[in-house]
């Protein structure tokens, strides 16, 4: 297990207070953590998304229900939790600390990153040689996503983008190949089906990197039960 750099604990009762307490057994809803969940759910916000982005609505008419594309439509630039401005202070030093490491420098990854990665939010501090820029990888099951974020950002020069179809259950990386792992909202995902799959994301996690680990999550790191 990689060292803890530093404990953080962010709380905001407003975007919290009316989110399902996913800390209680018997309010769970385990399509969270089904891939074919999020994969229909992005295919139709993917659909939407790229066709606002077109300037054409045909392809998306008779393809939901109004009240579930109005849902979808705000979805295109929806943060879960927090946006990666509001995450900025916490990561900054940590992404300022990789570039001097002696294996993979400047990489990052994001698990579970939706359709709104985290990393591709972020400013990014000035790397110590040009050889090496920051190599930001972004991962989700969810084909559908992959695919419209490769699309979104296939001219992207000013940063190295790569967007990963794959489980978080099972990284397709190497041990120890990756200074910083992050993940927002997807351990929480995970747990409102079987416990055992958030641990083996966790473990995944804890594998992949070689220095810091970062867990955004609704529970309480400080309590043993995560709650309140």
């Amino acid at each position: 297990m990689p060292p803890v750099a530093k404990k953080a604990k962010i709380v905001d009762k407003d975007r919290t207070k009316n989110t399902k307490n996913t800390n209680n057994t018997n309010d769970k809803d385990d399509s969270y953590s089904k891939e074919s969940y999020w994969t229909k759910r992005y295919a139709v916000t993917g659909n939407i998304t790229d066709c606002i982005t077109d300037c054409s609505t045909d392809c998306i008419k008779g393809s939901t229900d109004n009240e579930e594309m109005s849902v979808m439509i705000s979805e295109r630039d929806h943060d879960w939790y927090f946006s990666g401005e509001e995450l900025q202070p916490l990561l900054s030093p940590l992404l300022s600390s990789i570039s001097s490491s002696p294996l993979h420098p400047n990489t990052v990854l994001e698990i579970g990153c939706g359709m709104k990665p985290i990393l591709t939010t972020l400013s990014l501090p000035p790397v110590e040689s040009p050889s090496t820029p920051f190599n930001l990888l972004s991962l989700d099951y969810a084909q559908p996503c992959i695919s419209h974020l490769k699309k979104k950002f296939s001219s992207s020069p000013q940063k190295t983008y790569t967007f990963i179809k794959a489980d978080a259950r099972s990284v397709p990386l190497s041990s120890s190949s990756v200074p910083l792992v992050i993940e927002k909202g997807t351990l929480d995902a995970m747990i409102t089906s079987e416990v055992d799959d958030a641990v083996r994301v966790l473990k995944e996690m804890a594998r992949v990197t070689s220095r810091y680990l970062v867990v955004v999550t609704h529970f309480n790191v400080e309590t043993e039960e995560g709650e309140e």
